[in-house]
């Protein structure tokens, strides 16, 4: 090893302390989160309260109408996180939509004003950080439109992320999610309970 300058002892001596060094970190790290007061096994229970933008120009099944079915939107999520971080879950989430305003092909001012409804389950992992836990998942449910008396079917699939902030038994955090198939993107913030 003379050829680079540097002889193979030495090589083999700083190799081995950064491997012990690695060790180190990792048996620290396990035993720290054993004895953590921020639980991430368990049961979770969160209300959430958010908002929805609609990036697509939709139409309901009735008459060609557009739609907004998004805008303010609460909801609650409940989940079991395993003690190797993979979580499943399930939420149910209503929007209170947006009135939007169009002009048809005819000339004729159309005023609608939809809501929906969606409920869905999740499958991710959680990874504790220092003080915060971020969760990335696989989010897949059904969104039922009602507009003016008629209710629209769809499905939704997309990715979720969220960071959340636990001091004792209460949970504080923010969560975003991209519905791909409809075209919209929620965020908001969450509150809850770890059980």
């Amino acid at each position: 090893m003379k050829k680079w300058g540097v002889s193979a002892r030495k090589v083999a001596c700083r190799g081995f302390a950064l491997g012990c060094l690695i060790l180190i970190q990792l048996v620290g790290a396990r035993s720290a989160r054993a004895e953590s007061p921020r639980k991430v096994e368990g049961f979770e229970l969160l209300g959430t309260l958010g908002y929805g933008i609609f990036f697509w120009d939709s139409t309901s099944n009735d008459n060609d109408r557009k739609v907004n079915p998004f805008g303010v939107t609460v909801g609650g999520d409940f989940g079991y996180t395993f003690p190797f971080g993979l979580r499943l879950g399930t939420d149910a989430n209503y929007a209170f939509g947006r009135r939007k305003e169009y002009t048809r092909w005819t000339g004729e001012v159309v005023t609608t004003h939809a809501s929906s409804i969606t409920w869905g389950g999740s499958i991710g992992y959680d990874v504790s950080l220092s003080s915060f836990r971020f969760r990335g998942a696989a989010d897949v449910g059904l969104i039922l439109v009602l507009d003016e008396g008629s209710v629209s079917p769809w499905m939704y699939f997309g990715p979720k992320i969220a960071l959340t902030w636990q001091y004792g038994g209460v949970e504080l955090g923010v969560q975003s999610r991209w519905m791909m198939w409809t075209g919209a993107l929620q965020v908001g913030l969450m509150g809850g309970t770890r059980f």
